[in-house]
């Protein structure tokens, strides 16, 4: 974690304190996976703490600087109790399972869509890479609305209207065999574009609030919020695994029937809404949403600003090392497209019934890796950067796998590929952008931290969605050219290359290979 004035705040038993114990990394792309993993092992034996965070006044002008004191507590079932206080223990509990609920039930209807949309339908690689990028870009942008309404209505609020307007909103894709038999092609082409529109917008509005909350929730506790959003992060990564295995399930179990798989999606959505009812509703729900809409409003009075002075005062509060952060991430966003052309490709050279496989392939290393390369990065800022460009190198190789090796293996090797890839940039990626992220007040607006997140998260979704419009153009050159739909996979090695030479030319002659441009960690 980074520390504060240039210094790295150490938190015993993790990475950063083993590296105390032997020499620093020698090299910028030194990234020795299986060392992190043996390390991981090790940590997860070692004595289970808890770290409290107390606000210090500090001179005028200054922020107040986090102080983390561990407190030991051995718990042998310590996956499922992050935290110490069990009333927020369990709300994170039954937060992070509906999370996981509804990762479920979008993989049951995503999984086979794009087949469905190809086959059924027969759109085009250009018209479905337009789609999936609008849908990238409406995520991002409804995220920045709801990322501010969870300031002023409470998070909780957001995340049960989130979770109601999911509910609602996975029956209508079982409803697409009946528009299409009855309204035709056209109709149900728009029918489909508009659930999905509808459905990323609801994940925007869903996804701001729910890590507020967990953050919320650590700090009722007295907590690190490390744990908490691992044990979400874990939950949500297993919903996406068990997602492609039920619909693979359920495609086999329906004879290969799209309409049926899309429609079994409405189970977990609806016991996730249950979960989050219970959890966060009722009148002690309602009267801790009042009190925080109270206490937002009266911040929010402090001093009177316009809406430019507010939006001048949260962009110059973002120094260098952010924007050269965000503009790196931008060009790796651009090599990742949606996975409907890794579908459609894989489609041409195995059986179609083992597609959900290559999904399990990528989501495996995640829930393996993703930790241990965290605690790897979090030694220093050469050790985050290696991550990353070693992060992105992996991509490169598995782009390759995909478009020159077209048989299983091929897709299977890509698959694993972009599993490591994800394990070791995605947590690290945002991990960089959180050490550049100011976490103090500005009188008239708050905290930014939110508003900044929201601003990242709009301007990724532009590079999302411009990634996608372009693999499918990509994609449908290389057909009309006799290549294949290897298109969007040639592009995306050019784009981790352009990335990574970003992140070299930051490091080197910019901000983001000194120590001491990272900002103050923040508190719950």
């Amino acid at each position: 974690m980074p520390g504060t004035s240039g210094a790295v705040l150490v938190w015993p038993g993790t990475s950063a304190g083993l590296a105390q114990r032997r020499p620093p990394l020698r090299g910028l792309l030194c990234c020795p996976l299986w060392e992190a993993a043996a390390r991981a092992v090790h940590h997860s034996h070692c004595v289970r703490r808890h770290y409290v965070i107390y606000n210090t006044a500090t001179a005028a002008g200054d922020e107040a600087q986090p102080q983390y004191k561990p407190k030991e507590r051995y718990t042998p079932g310590g996956f499922l109790t992050p935290l110490s206080n069990e009333g927020a223990n369990s709300k994170l509990v039954a937060l992070s399972t509906a999370q996981m609920l509804a990762s479920i039930a979008t993989l049951m209807h995503d999984t086979y869509l794009p087949l469905y949309m190809s086959e059924v339908l027969h759109l085009s690689n250009t018209s479905m890479g337009n789609l999936h990028g609008l849908l990238q870009f409406v995520a991002r942008a409804s995220g920045v609305v709801s990322g501010r309404l969870a300031d002023v209505l409470s998070p909780a609020r957001m995340v049960l209207i989130g979770t109601a307007m999911t509910a609602i909103c996975k029956p209508a894709f079982g409803a697409c065999g009946i528009i299409h038999a009855t309204l035709g092609v056209t109709a149900c082409w728009y029918w489909i574009a508009g659930l999905k529109i509808f459905d990323r917008t609801i994940k925007g509005i869903r996804e701001a609030p729910s890590k507020a909350l967990v953050g919320d929730l650590a700090h009722q506790s007295g907590d690190s919020p490390a744990a908490a959003f691992s044990l979400r992060h874990s939950l949500s990564t297993l919903g996406m695994l068990a997602g492609t295995t039920l619909a693979s399930m359920a495609f086999l179990a329906s004879g290969k029937n799209y309409v049926t798989t899309f429609a079994l999606s409405s189970i977990p959505a609806l016991l996730g809404l249950l979960l989050v009812a219970a959890a966060f509703g009722g009148s002690r729900g309602k009267a801790a949403a009042d009190a925080h809409v109270a206490a937002s409003l009266a911040s929010m009075d402090e001093v009177p600003l316009t809406a430019w002075e507010k939006a001048k005062a949260v962009v110059t509060s973002l120094r260098a090392p952010y924007w050269q952060t965000l503009a790196t991430l931008c060009l790796l966003y651009a090599a990742r497209f949606d996975v409907a052309f890794i579908t459609i490709h894989a489609a041409e050279v195995m059986d179609r019934a083992n597609l959900p496989i290559l999904t399990a392939c990528s989501m495996a290393p995640v829930v393996l890796l993703a930790t241990p390369m965290g605690l790897k990065a979090r030694e220093s800022v050469r050790a985050r950067n290696s991550m990353m460009l070693a992060g992105i190198a992996v991509l490169i190789l598995g782009d390759l796998c995909y478009a020159f090796i077209p048989s299983t293996l091929g897709m299977v090797l890509g698959s694993l590929c972009v599993g490591v890839h994800m394990s070791m940039t995605q947590g690290v990626g945002f991990g960089m952008l959180a050490s550049y992220i100011p976490n103090n007040h500005i009188p008239g607006i708050g905290r930014i931290t939110g508003t900044v997140w929201s601003l990242t998260d709009l301007l990724l979704g532009v590079s999302l969605a411009w990634s996608n419009s372009l693999a499918g153009r990509l994609t449908d050159l290389t057909v009309r050219r006799g290549m294949g739909s290897t298109g969007c996979f040639l592009g995306g090695c050019a784009a981790c290359a352009a990335s990574m030479l970003a992140l070299l030319l930051f490091s080197t002659f910019g901000n983001l290979g000194q120590e001491q441009n990272q900002a103050t960690p923040k508190t719950a």
